[in-house]
C-alpha cells in the first residue's frame, strides 16, 4: 500500500493467494462493480510530526483474503489499527463496505483484530476461543457450531485441543 517501489520502506499489500485483485483506490471498476470490503483514500497518520502512514489509497475487493507486507516500522500495524478504529487518521477516509468509519469506535466497526501479541483464553478450548467473538457479535446459537467448525477447518485446526487450564 502506498509507495511500493524498490526504494520504498512503506507497507505493501498483496492478496495471500498471489492472485491479482488488490488495486489502488479508484482503479478499474465501472457500472455494477461490487463495493470493496475495505477502501482507504489518502490515509495519513503522523506521530509527533513524523509520518507513520503517508497517503495510502487502496481497495480490497469484496471477499478477498489479503496480506499487508513490509519491513518493521513501515506502518503496517498503524494502518490496521486505523481500520480497526484503535487509531484515527490525520487525513483521508477509511470505508468498510460503503460506510466511512472514521470517527466510529472499534466496537461499531464490522471488523475483527488479532494483535501481534495475541491472547487466547488458556482456560478455554480452541472451539470456545473461536466461538467467543461470534457469540459477542450475536451469531445465533443454531449457527454458531457450524461457523466455528468452518473456521477451524479453514485453518486446519478441526479436532482442536482441550483447554490448558489456568496457570
Amino acid at each position: 500500500m502506498g509507495n511500493t517501489g524498490p526504494e520504498s520502506t512503506g507497507p505493501s499489500a498483496a492478496p495471500a493467494t498471489g492472485e491479482a485483485g488488490l488495486r489502488p483506490a479508484g482503479a478499474g471498476g465501472g457500472q455494477g462493480r461490487q463495493v470493496p470490503d475495505v477502501r482507504l483514500e489518502g490515509v495519513v497518520k503522523r506521530f509527533d510530526g513524523a509520518s507513520a502512514v503517508d497517503g495510502i489509497s487502496v481497495e480490497v475487493p469484496r471477499g478477498s483474503f489479503f496480506a499487508l507486507l513490509g519491513p518493521s516500522g513501515c506502518g503496517k500495524t498503524t494502518t490496521l489499527r486505523m481500520i480497526g478504529g484503535f487509531e484515527e487518521p490525520d487525513e483521508g477516509r477509511i470505508l468498510l463496505g460503503d460506510q466511512d468509519v472514521v470517527g466510529l469506535p472499534p466496537y461499531k466497526r464490522d471488523v475483527n483484530t488479532v494483535f501481534q501479541s495475541y491472547a487466547l483464553f488458556p482456560h478455554m478450548s480452541i472451539e470456545d476461543n473461536v466461538a467467543f467473538g461470534l457469540e459477542r457479535k450475536g451469531v445465533p446459537k443454531g449457527e454458531l457450531k457450524g461457523r466455528v467448525a468452518e473456521m477451524l477447518e479453514l485453518r486446519r485446526l478441526a479436532g482442536g485441543w482441550p483447554a490448558r487450564g489456568t496457570h
